[in-house]
């Protein structure tokens, strides 16, 4: 169970990063402004890198102990 957790939470930190990109570039978006799509685009990288990070730290921790 814990691994197909762990796949799971990979996926969902690709997927925070794929609709960073596709708020950014994509045409279903284009009633915003630029700046408003680069704030949402960059607040979900983060959100992505946030997570990503507290997984591998997770992980380290397991493997220390």
């Amino acid at each position: 169970m814990q691994r197909l957790l762990k796949y799971f939470s990979y996926f969902v930190i690709a997927l925070y990063f794929a609709l960073g990109v596709f708020v950014l570039i994509g045409p279903m978006f284009d009633y915003l402004t630029t700046e408003i799509k680069v704030i949402f685009s960059v607040f979900l990288f983060l959100y992505g890198a946030f997570r990503l990070v507290r997984l591998v730290t997770r992980k380290r921790e397991e493997e220390n102990n």
